[in-house]
């Protein structure tokens, strides 16, 4: 079998994207903390002005149900095994009037990533039942994460639709209209197999809601080198830590910012982070990925 993920899901974009990057540390293994850090659901976005789109979508989604549980089921399961999926998937607009043209970042597996010059991906295959059931020839464009929204909001002639595991919220939504959702996440911590710093709240037997608190409280109390952590730009993992959107995050811990969560867990087991912050699902992902290789 193929291993095109095996050691970081990390996108380099050519005509395609393959997934290659190789830590220094190659044989520590890394865990997910299973502490749910946030409650969060995930949708689609369109420009304020494409009401009929939207509803169109909300249609789509209401009445294919089935197929789109079919879909995440299928990604979720596949654990280290997900480079044996993949389409082909035009990335550049022709003729804009005939195609949906998607607003993304492929650097977010198991919802939109690569494998070699194909597509694929919870959110890109919803994208393809989407523009099928319109009628229509799927454009996939890539850019970076916190330039998706922006592109939908400022350039709908150009953009129909941002779908890149994006999490609603307030403020997000003064600026797109949201889809109903389709996802429900949390935000997690991804840490060296060896660290113990989180394993008394991760397995005790208190509840779920108690445990999100003294993982909180625990997290505000971390300092030096423990209190440096990473994750993705402009995701909700950096407004969790930082600030922002409807979080008040943390002003002891220091966060740095990469163009993939697989980059900060890279850069987390050659010693410059303590821990990183991302999406449940990816978080699995990205585990998964890592430890396969060692």
């Amino acid at each position: 079998m193929k291993k095109i993920l095996t050691i970081a899901l990390v996108v380099v974009l050519a005509l395609g994207c393959v997934f290659a990057f190789a830590a220094c540390n190659d044989t520590e293994k890394v865990k997910v903390v299973s502490v749910a850090l946030t409650t969060e659901k995930y949708a689609f976005a369109v420009n304020k002005s494409n009401g009929e789109l939207l509803a169109r979508v909300n249609d789509i989604l209401n009445n294919k149900k089935a197929e789109i549980e079919a879909i995440k089921n299928k990604y979720l399961e596949a654990g280290d095994d997900l480079d044996q999926f993949g389409m082909d998937i035009a990335t550049e607009s022709t003729n804009k009037e005939e195609e949906f043209v998607v607003a993304t970042n492929l650097e977010f597996a198991p919802f939109e990533y690569t494998v070699g010059k194909k597509i694929a991906g919870i959110d890109m295959e919803i994208a393809k039942l989407i523009a099928d059931e319109l009628g229509k020839k799927l454009v996939v464009i890539h850019m970076e994460f916190d330039a998706v929204l922006t592109s939908v909001q400022s350039m709908p002639q150009t953009y129909d639709i941002a779908m890149a595991g994006l999490t609603v919220t307030p403020d997000r939504a003064e600026n797109v209209d949201f889809t109903n959702p389709y996802f429900d996440t949390t935000q997690v911590l991804i840490v060296k197999e060896s660290d113990t710093t989180f394993d008394a709240i991760a397995g005790s037997d208190k509840s779920a809601e108690e445990k999100t608190i003294a993982m909180n409280e625990l997290l505000a109390t971390l300092t030096g080198d423990k209190a440096k952590c990473g994750g993705q730009k402009g995701t909700t993992s950096q407004y969790y830590i930082e600030g922002g959107l409807e979080y008040d995050g943390f002003e002891n811990l220091e966060f740095k910012a990469y163009t993939s969560a697989a980059l900060a867990v890279n850069d987390m087991l050659n010693g410059n982070i303590a821990f990183v912050v991302v999406d449940q699902a990816v978080a699995n992902a990205i585990v998964a990925s890592f430890n396969s290789a060692r």
